[in-house]
């Protein structure tokens, strides 16, 4: 019977407070299964509220990106200009490899951990240790495995590394991977994390890149091998592995020979990374760098 039906005869204007007292008294008293049911349900998952919709660049919200460092926003009308690579420690001097070196060989280690070093002494130590330890026939068999590495980390490594690869069709570089650490030219090593890091990003570093550059003319004099570019990514901070190519990728730009970072946020050199992959000013730097004479060489 309709609520309306109910309503209308007489009967049941008298009926229906009695019927409703008794259904409310046995739901108290007996509650059915149904009514158990319900009391037992899981709530569902709060969801996201709705954003306002972005009709513009202009209207995106400003971002300090990852690790809180401030960084510059492109005006959208702006023409993709190339940013200053070079090296803030030698007064902006150029740094890259030289032709004579190509191909670039990199390896990759299995997931190996370089020993324990207070974060502002890795970049003036790093280089003689790995070469140290390259000229002892036992010294990376003694290394630990970073935590959280996977044999997959290094493909994604190895994929960061790749998106360099366009510019060999331009001739302005190329390079290659090997299995021989004794000839590589770039070493990657791994960690769980650094520590006591104060550097832009505190203990959020994702890479570190550590390098002895040459000035030019004493390079092309040299008759003994130079000593390798060391690349450290953290396997807890690039725990994905959209994070773990970006990492590598930014990394391997900086030993390539951009040594500084980009001011942008949307560009992968950028100090505080929040892209993972090139921008079009990143390339424009590329080349732009390649192309000049430079005071010092790796």
């Amino acid at each position: 019977m309709g609520f309306k039906r109910m309503m209308a005869g007489k009967h049941h204007l008298k009926i229906a407070p009695f019927c409703l007292m008794s259904l409310l008294f046995a739901s108290l008293v007996l509650p059915s299964a149904a009514f158990s049911q319900v009391i037992n349900r899981k709530l569902p998952k709060a969801g996201f509220p709705v954003l306002t919709r972005v009709t513009s660049l202009q209207d995106l919200p400003s971002s300090n990106g990852v690790h809180l460092t401030p960084g510059l926003d492109r005006n959208p009308r702006q023409q993709v200009e190339r940013y200053d690579p070079g090296e803030p420690e030698l007064k902006g001097g150029l740094v890259r490899w030289e032709d004579r070196k190509m191909p670039i060989l990199i390896w990759i280690s299995p997931g190996l951990m370089l020993a324990d070093c207070p974060f502002n002494e890795i970049q003036a130590t790093r280089v003689d240790y790995v070469t140290g330890l390259l000229q002892d026939p036992n010294g990376l068999g003694e290394l630990k495995v970073a935590p959280m590495w996977t044999p997959e980390v290094g493909d994604q490594v190895a994929a960061g590394i790749e998106q360099w690869r366009e510019f060999e069709n331009e001739g302005l570089f190329r390079f290659a991977f090997t299995d021989d650490p004794h000839n590589a030219n770039v070493c990657v090593f791994f960690c769980g994390a650094f520590r006591d890091s104060s550097a832009p990003g505190g203990i959020n570093i994702g890479g570190l890149t550590s390098a002895q550059v040459y000035p030019l003319q004493q390079a092309l004099s040299m008759k003994i091998k130079q000593k390798p570019v060391i690349i450290e990514l953290s396997t807890q901070i690039n725990h994905s592995p959209e994070r773990m190519i970006g990492a590598s990728a930014h990394e391997f730009g900086h030993a390539l020979g951009i040594k500084a970072h980009s001011p942008y946020r949307e560009d992968i050199m950028y100090v505080d990374r929040v892209v993972n992959e090139l921008s079009p000013a990143d390339k424009a730097t590329i080349r732009w760098l390649y192309r000049q004479t430079p005071q010092y060489v790796m």
